[in-house]
């Protein structure tokens, strides 16, 4: 594959997807006749086997004026670029309910999510994960709140477990070969994000070099950003894998974006 540089708005996990979305949130300052209503829906997944993943969910609901959002259709080539690592923890919040729970339907099952007024949103329990197969659909119905948020329902594609193949540390002046189960799914994406100590001496891992994806299962990581990685050493040297899906549906009277990651993560020894 053919590596290019990304641009910065591109340089977080899909982790913290709902984070960028809730970063547009609107001000007092703002006019009202160009807000819009969003909701956001998260699968956050982990790998339970080969076929089958177990995934918290998310869901908020706010107002935002002129909000971009993430589109894993549209990451379907390689950039590669060196970014700090996000260290701080990202808690979606929204700003208003959208009716008393939120089902979502996977495998002919229903979920039933609460609204927590605390928290100021819909979310799993946390012993309570959904379990899902490869290949499954989460179907998501929002009920509506009068003025608040109107009713809407909305579908994404559960990401598949991801599969890292086997990885060596390259000699000095090699690429980094990392291959995975790729999809070859026009609706999916991967990043990668290869983490080090910069300097060497620092006591933990503050630096990485953050790739976009097609998620084609291969990529060659070239030498010329491996630099400070080969002058890091373990166990500060990790290699982390996430396959994301996006969807976005919406009318005139409201919005609802979602977005399915699941991720692997390997450590340098």
């Amino acid at each position: 594959m053919r590596i290019s540089t990304i641009t910065a708005p591109l340089k977080r996990s899909a982790r913290s997807m709902v984070a960028l979305l809730l970063a547009a949130c609107s001000g007092i300052t703002q006019s009202e006749a160009s807000f819009q209503k969003y909701g956001a829906v998260n699968f956050i997944g982990k790998r339970a086997s080969a076929t089958q993943g177990r995934a918290a969910a998310t869901v908020v609901f706010f107002e935002s004026l002129s909000l971009q959002v993430p589109n894993s259709s549209a990451q379907q080539s390689d950039q590669c670029v060196f970014a700090p690592v996000d260290t701080v923890q990202q808690v979606a919040r929204g700003d208003r309910q959208a009716g008393t729970t939120v089902g979502i339907t996977i495998g002919g099952a229903t979920r039933q999510l609460p609204y927590s007024s605390t928290d100021l949103r819909y979310a799993t329990a946390a012993n309570e994960p959904i379990v899902y197969n490869v290949g499954d659909v989460a179907q998501v119905s929002v009920p509506g709140d009068g003025n608040n948020f109107p009713a809407l329902a909305g579908s994404v594609k559960l990401a598949e477990p991801i599969e890292l193949g086997p990885v060596a540390i390259p000699a000095a002046g090699a690429g980094l070969a990392v291959n995975w189960n790729g999809t070859n799914d026009p609706t999916a994406a991967v990043i990668l994000q290869i983490k080090y100590a910069n300097p060497a001496t620092a006591s933990f891992a503050n630096e990485q070099v953050y790739c976009a994806l097609k998620d084609d299962g291969n990529v060659l990581v070239p030498s010329g950003l491996l630099t400070q990685f080969l002058a890091s050493s373990a166990p500060r040297r990790s290699l982390t894998l996430v396959r994301w899906r996006t969807n976005l549906v919406g009318t005139t009277a409201g919005n609802l974006h979602l977005t399915s990651s699941i991720d692997t993560t390997f450590v340098f020894p």
